[in-house]
């Protein structure tokens, strides 16, 4: 096992894929230039950038890929070259207002879901005859997608497992025991590393050099390293253990989690 491109985790059954994070945000565009609708402007929300060709798990350990290191270096091409989103137009102060929601209001006071929303009504701001929910439209939005009842699994929940066992994999004595192989490897080679979460920054490199032919040596043979010590291997096999701990540990709110998404998914497609 040397890639990461197809890799998958048993998490990733409790969360949207690229894709349909993707269809997410278009259809909160959606409520977003519907809400703005209401109160009397026309507003686009942003295009979203193109879906990733690579799995979303291609860089979950860092580099791996040789071809990628003998080409880029450490420099990561998707994230380089990822579009910037065009400002068409500048939002008047009202639009603004209508968009985003007061200023200074403190995020405590932002309602947590739609049930609270719709009890308090909106701020004291009106266009068109309609109240500026508290937050905005872009809050408004959020709520109608993601936090609907005050029981709503967290969008973050899942995301949150996943980095807890991937904390608990690092301090892992088997992933702790591959790293030092890799640096020991790394040492042969002529690289004074100790982490390779860390390779970059005891490199010294910045982000204008992650593709210098320096950067790219360094990642060739970092790469080459990680496969000889099988670290994908180990570090697939030790997160994925943890993963499958979480999952018992949090079995009824994955189950709520995971049926809140799909719910979640049919309005989307409704919306888009």
């Amino acid at each position: 096992m040397r890639g990461t491109a197809d890799l998958s985790f048993p998490l990733d059954a409790y969360q949207a894929t690229t894709e349909q994070q993707t269809t997410l945000a278009q259809a909160q565009g959606v409520l977003t230039s519907r809400c703005m609708a209401r109160l009397g402007f026309t507003y686009r929300a942003p295009e979203q950038p193109a879906t990733s060709a690579s799995g979303s798990n291609a860089r979950v350990f860092g580099l791996v890929d040789q071809d990628m290191a003998a080409r880029y270096g450490y420099l990561n091409p998707e994230t380089a070259n990822a579009p910037v989103r065009a400002v068409t137009e500048s939002l008047s102060e009202a639009e603004q207002l209508a968009l985003n929601g007061e200023d200074d209001l403190d995020p405590a006071d932002a309602p947590a879901n739609l049930e609270e929303a719709e009890k308090t009504g909106g701020s004291d701001v009106t266009f068109n005859g309609e109240r500026v929910p508290v937050g905005g439209c872009v809050r408004e939005s959020y709520l109608k997608l993601y936090a609907r009842k005050a029981n709503e699994v967290d969008i973050l929940f899942v995301f949150n497992l996943k980095s807890e066992a991937q904390s608990r994999a690092r301090a892992d004595s088997r992933v702790r025991a591959v790293d030092k192989r890799w640096s020991s490897c790394m040492s042969k080679a002529g690289y004074k590393l100790t982490e390779p979460a860390n390779a970059v920054k005891e490199l010294g490199l910045t982000e204008s050099n992650l593709s210098s032919s320096r950067a790219v040596a360094a990642a060739k043979a970092d790469v080459a390293c990680k496969q000889q010590v099988d670290f994908v291997q180990v570090r697939y096999a030790v997160t994925t253990t943890y993963q499958h701990r979480l999952i018992e540990e949090n079995t009824q709110a994955l189950s709520m989690a995971k049926e809140q998404l799909e719910s979640r998914l049919l309005l989307a497609a409704e919306l888009t």
